[in-house]
C-alpha cells in the first residue's frame, strides 16, 4: 500500500465515520421524539408518530384537531433542540455520502490501485 493509497484510506475512514455518526443520530433521535409523542397521547399509534415527528422535523403546518397533528405541533415547541440535531443530521449524511463518494472517484482517478 502506498502513502498515496494510505491517505485516501485515512480520509475515507473519518468521512465514513462521520456518516456513520449522523445516520446514527437521525435513527436514534427519530425514536426519542417517537417514543415522546406516544407517552404524551396515549392514542397515538407507531405509524402516526413517525409522521407526526417527520412533520415536526420538516417544518409542515399541521391543522391541530387530531392526536398526530397535536404530536407534530407539541414536538415541535417541546423538543426544538432534537429537531434542530435531525435537520442538521440529515444534511450531514447528505454532504458526507456525497463527499465519500467523492474521495473513492477521486482515489480511482489519481493512480489508486483496484
Amino acid at each position: 500500500m502506498s502513502q498515496h493509497d494510505l491517505v485516501f484510506f485515512i480520509v475515507g475512514l473519518v468521512v465514513f465515520f462521520g456518516f456513520a455518526l449522523a445516520v446514527q443520530m437521525r435513527i436514534l433521535a427519530g425514536i426519542a421524539l417517537k417514543r415522546a409523542a406516544k407517552a404524551k397521547y396515549d392514542d397515538l399509534a407507531d405509524a402516526p408518530a413517525r409522521f407526526a415527528v417527520a412533520a415536526a422535523v420538516n417544518g409542515q403546518d399541521l391543522e391541530a384537531g387530531d392526536s398526530m397533528a397535536d404530536a407534530s405541533i407539541w414536538l415541535a415547541q417541546e423538543y426544538p433542540r432534537a429537531i434542530a440535531h435531525i435537520r442538521l443530521a440529515r444534511k450531514a449524511t447528505m454532504g458526507l455520502g456525497a463527499l465519500l463518494l467523492l474521495i473513492v472517484v477521486a482515489w480511482r482517478f489519481t493512480g489508486g490501485e483496484g
